[in-house]
């Protein structure tokens, strides 16, 4: 029944409704929803268009979320390509986006003023002109993350156990969390069902972590945390049809930080 989840039959077009929710210490401190439309160009290739991004429910309003949202812009629609095993593997019209830039850069630059425009458009030009950062930064979020998870390595293992990296918080190295993956069910729809389950085993502690720092010596683990995810899986093609995910992490001052991620199906062409 695993390979029935791992054979992707192209090419395919899916749209979905995305909502994401972090929480610290039980309150929720942000909520990021938006459309997400995925082709399956080749083989190995997919076109990722994101639309009606809302921060809280709200547009950009801000004249600083304004620009991040066209800054944000460039990347959509993002080409990318997956290696054998379904893990992101690169973004291909990288060398597009940074043409772009340019040509947007003197009209922002026109029309927004201040300190921490300034900032913004010079942290994003020092990001486009190095390919690992921006591939980084992209490729790291929660959608791109969960979305090509590299599920033939994972699920044609014996025991099914692997190590997962989330980037748990933004910008920063991601942590570890040892995963167990059940055995596939079959669901009334006829849609395969995966669920993963497992806990936090990242040694670091959490100013380590946070200030990007590996363990400088062997020591025990003193954050905490679990992850659940359930996917569903289209039999026609093998793609995605929905996911439901929740991150727990826990810091030694016992501080948390819940991650919530929801995938649902608009259109299924």
């Amino acid at each position: 029944m695993n390979q029935l989840i791992l054979e992707k039959r192209y090419p395919f077009h899916k749209e979905y409704g995305a909502v994401q929710t972090v929480d610290e210490n039980g309150e929720q401190k942000v909520k990021i929803t938006f459309l997400a439309e995925i082709e399956r160009a080749s083989h190995f290739k997919y076109n990722i268009k994101k639309n009606n991004i809302l921060i809280n429910d709200k547009a950009p309003d801000l004249v600083i979320e304004k620009l991040s949202a066209k800054i944000g812009s460039l990347f959509s629609p993002l080409e990318v390509e997956t290696s054998e095993n379904g893990n992101l593997k690169q973004i291909c019209n990288l060398k597009d986006i940074v043409n772009s830039w340019k040509s947007l850069k003197p009209k922002l630059s026109e029309y927004y003023q201040g300190e921490k425009m300034k900032r913004l458009m010079s942290s994003t030009e020092n990001e486009l002109g190095s390919k690992n950062t921006i591939q980084n930064r992209i490729l790291n979020s929660f959608f791109y993350r969960l979305y090509f998870l590299p599920f033939r390595d994972y699920l044609n293992e014996e025991d099914k156990d692997f190590d997962l990296y989330l980037p748990i918080f933004p910008f920063k190295n991601k942590v570890r969390y040892s995963i167990a993956a059940a055995e596939p069910e079959l669901t009334e729809t006829g849609n395969l069902k995966l669920k993963l389950s497992g806990k936090c085993t990242d040694v670091r502690s959490f100013v380590q972590i946070i200030n990007n720092k590996t363990a400088t010596e062997v020591q025990e683990s003193t954050c905490s945390g679990e992850i659940d995810f359930e996917y569903e899986f289209n039999r026609a093609d093998g793609s995605i049809f929905s996911v439901n995910a929740e991150i727990f992490f826990q810091d030694e001052e016992k501080n948390t930080r819940k991650i919530n991620f929801k995938l649902n199906p608009i259109s299924t062409k």
